[in-house]
């Protein structure tokens, strides 16, 4: 939108969006000195166990105490890929009883593995969901179980600490990929991404999900397989990048999508019915849509959350990004109805226009998750390019009809010329939680994270 566009550009323009500050207000947003090393609200955590030492953060889940879980693929001494898991105490610094100094690793008998789809927490018990490479060709996925104080635990099914599945669709190619993890009310674990058929640019959704035990759950998908595989004969390529579990049992994804005979990517929406099956959200299997002004570019869906609206479904409020001209990637908000592929044009600024709001600055800028903040709106993290300069986090918030806020803060971790890749957001009683990457130096990669404050004036909800 415009309006949001024109807000941001001035904030910039005037020097309100510099690293570590918040703009509008003194607390909101601000930087929690009380949280982090050295009170900065920030944490850096090294693993740097050989190899590239090239870290990367994937994803977070915050515990019940306010620690905060970040997990993501890591190298061993021999440079080898492994999934690495780290916690932070409720003030920001890393406990050093979790794991090892801190950090806790899949044992190299589980072979090499990469942390793609995230992390999510089932009790007292931590699922990092990704991908196992068995050979250069052969990929499948695969989740890992921790306990909370970084110990591995084994599934009942297997008496391993990872369990993995393959799909093959295509007699040549497997390579399956998640980008989201989710766990059900009765503790099944959900993960959605993509499976290539017959080469790399030829993929279906993909939806796997896992019995408490770690076997393959087969009261869903096709052939009560366990997994569930979605395209139709209009679409080449489809990747699931996030998935999240409806409080009605279905089980919704984003990501993108291209149309046969299509030069771009289209943003996706999938949902499934509890046992697996498509629900449809509008007269084809697949929400497909570009925003107005990106029809002919990318767009794409990286971020998901839902919430309870009318007729016992919920409402999807999915962020990412849409290219709007030449190069340039927008930022991208957008709200549809539950039971529908339709925008809630009450969500657009407050002018019940379009559904939709996109912000523009720099050479790029992308909303990569969304979390909700009970009454208020939706808070996202973004990675930002400014102009001739590399990313850093961007977070922000949109009220529940479309308007955005002045909260906006600027994270940077890295030096002067070193970019800083944001996983995910989350909203925790009084704070935000943000989780990434911060390049160091050369390929060398480190997690980081975050706590801005939130709502410290009216913390009782009363505010209007």
């Amino acid at each position: 939108m415009v309006a949001n566009t024109t807000m941001f550009r001035t904030l910039l323009a005037c020097g309100l969006l510099q690293a570590g500050f918040a703009a509008a207000t003194p607390l909101d947003g601000a930087l929690d000195t009380n949280w982090g090393v050295l009170s900065s609200g920030k944490s850096p955590i090294s693993f740097d166990y050989g190899g590239t030492m090239s870290d990367f953060a994937s994803g977070s889940v915050i515990g019940p105490d306010g620690s905060m879980y970040i997990s993501g693929t890591v190298r061993d001494a021999n440079g080898v890929a492994r999934m690495g898991v780290t916690r932070l105490l409720p003030n920001g610094l890393i406990d050093d009883n979790f794991g090892t100094d801190g950090r806790a690793m899949t044992q190299t008998s589980q072979g090499e593995l990469f942390n793609t789809a995230g992390i999510a927490m089932r009790g007292n018990s931590l699922l990092v969901g990704g991908y196992k490479k068995t050979t250069a060709d052969n990929w499948d996925f695969v989740v890992c179980a921790f306990s909370t104080g970084g110990v591995p635990l084994l599934f009942n099914s297997t008496l391993t600490s990872c369990v993995s599945a393959s799909i093959e669709p295509g007699p040549s190619l497997s390579r399956d990929i998640p980008y989201g993890i989710a766990v059900q009310p009765d503790g099944k674990i959900v993960m959605a991404g993509t499976t290539a058929v017959a080469n790399v640019s030829d993929t279906y959704a993909a939806f796997m999900r896992f019995e408490t035990s770690g076997a393959l759950d087969h009261s869903f998908g096709l052939s009560n397989s366990g997994i569930q595989l979605m395209r139709t004969n209009n679409f080449i390529r489809h990747q699931i990048n996030a998935v999240a579990i409806a409080s009605n049992g279905k089980i919704v994804g984003v990501g993108k999508t291209d149309v046969v005979g299509g030069n771009d990517s289209s943003a996706l929406i999938v949902r499934l019915e509890a046992d697996g099956t498509v629900d449809q959200l509008s007269q084809s299997d697949e929400c497909v849509f570009e925003v107005d002004g990106s029809n002919s570019r990318d767009t794409e869906l990286l971020g998901l959350a839902l919430v309870p609206g009318g007729g016992g479904e919920d409402d999807m409020i999915t962020v990412g990004y849409a290219q709007m001209s030449g190069t340039v990637h927008s930022a991208l908000i957008a709200k549809r109805r539950g039971s529908t592929c339709a925008y809630d044009a009450s969500f657009s600024g407050g002018d019940g226009t379009n559904g939709y709001a996109t912000v523009t600055a720099g050479d790029s800028l992308g909303f990569h998750s969304v979390a909700v903040q009970p009454n208020v709106g939706y808070v996202v993290a973004a990675n930002y390019t400014p102009t001739g300069g590399d990313s850093d986090w961007l977070v922000g918030r949109y009220y529940l009809d479309g308007t955005s806020d002045f909260l906006l803060t600027q994270i940077d971790f890295g030096n002067i010329h070193q970019s800083d890749v944001v996983a995910d957001v989350h909203v925790f009683h009084d704070g935000i939680y943000v989780a990434g990457s911060w390049l160091k130096s050369g390929v060398n990669y480190d997690f980081g994270a975050a706590r801005l404050l939130l709502d410290q004036i009216f913390a009782d909800g009363f505010d209007g």
